[in-house]
């Protein structure tokens, strides 16, 4: 493994992680807060009579998940990244990515520094996960924070070596750079009935893509990890809450009926700071799936109305101005 000899920690300054499908190149991410790797080697006892210990630990599959925490800056998304360009979920389910993560020297500015020649130590620690899948994806919209994405990924392959890595762009001095509240575009959105027109706090988004490897046999490695459809994706919008819950059920008590609720389109449109719009999030055919009322308590707290909406197979995260 590598190692740098001359390094005491490691610390956000001398990570770096880039992102890209796993036929290309992979990109510097930019406004990354968070990398997590876990590497697990899955063992198969087998026993044999007449003795109590352990006959053999077969080595099964290994699994590497790395799961990286970004906030939206204008730039590509993970998702965008990891796929090649983006696309719904259904039609970017196969597509397999590449992700590179390095650790520098602790005593450089810039992760970047590592390829000046002046350097104590160049051999920067590289990790190479190729092929390795999108698992999961979340994204989270607050009125009191960054507005973020958090993308993990799964596979076998992970090779140990040495490597530079590009420093991230710098964030803008003249304009704001991290998307926060105000970048919610509410003429460019398409909320459901239920919601529009609230005091929207929080939006969130989550889809677990639920990989299965898929094999054959004479070989040991997989060839695949397949999308397990029908896709879930769970959409959560939190508004201040003006009165009760006004959501009704009456539940008819009579031969040939029943409930319905309605199908409807989300939009969730944002723009940079000059007004352009940059990610569009489109989810179809979203269905009403609860509602929850709390807060309002001693503490001072405003009550608050959480609707959840679930979509099946239809969500597409889209960069606009790339």
């Amino acid at each position: 493994m590598a190692v740098n000899d001359n390094n005491k920690r490691v610390f956000y300054a001398s990570q770096g992680v880039a992102v890209g499908p796993a036929t290309g190149v992979a990109t510097t991410i930019t406004g990354a807060q968070s990398v997590t790797m876990n590497t697990n080697f899955n063992l198969e006892q087998v026993f044999q009579l007449g003795q109590l210990a352990v006959y053999d630990n077969v080595v099964g599959d290994p699994s590497v998940e790395v799961s990286i925490s970004k906030v939206l800056d204008g730039q590509k998304t993970l998702y965008n990244l990891g796929t090649g360009g983006g696309g719904s979920l259904v039609a970017t389910s196969s597509k397999e990515s590449q992700i590179v993560f390095v650790v520098g020297n602790d005593t450089l500015e810039n992760i970047g520094d590592n390829n000046d020649t002046s350097a104590l130590d160049q051999d920067t620690a590289r990790i190479t996960c190729n092929p390795i899948y999108l698992q999961s994806l979340n994204y989270n919209f607050a009125v009191d924070g960054d507005f973020t994405e958090e993308a993990t990924f799964v596979g076998l392959s992970k090779a140990i070596g040495t490597g530079t890595l590009g420093t991230p762009a710098s964030g803008s001095t003249v304009r704001q750079t991290v998307f926060r509240r105000q970048n919610f575009n509410q003429d460019g959105s398409v909320l459901p009935s239920a919601v529009s027109g609230q005091s929207v706090q929080s939006i969130s988004i989550s889809a677990d893509l639920g990989r299965e490897s898929m094999y054959k046999l004479g070989r040991f490695k997989e060839f695949h990890r397949y999308v397990n459809f029908p896709l879930e994706i769970s959409v959560d919008f939190e508004v201040i809450a003006k009165s009760l819950d006004t959501t009704a059920i009456d539940v008819p008590d009579v031969s040939c009926s029943g409930l319905t609720l309605p199908k409807e389109p989300i939009t969730l449109q944002f723009c940079n700071s000059t007004g352009l719009p940059t990610y569009t999030f489109s989810l179809s055919n979203a269905t009403l799936t609860s509602v929850a009322f709390g807060g309002g308590d001693t503490g001072g707290g405003n009550s608050t109305l959480t609707f959840s909406y679930v979509v099946y197979n239809s969500f597409t995260p889209a960069d606009g101005l790339f």
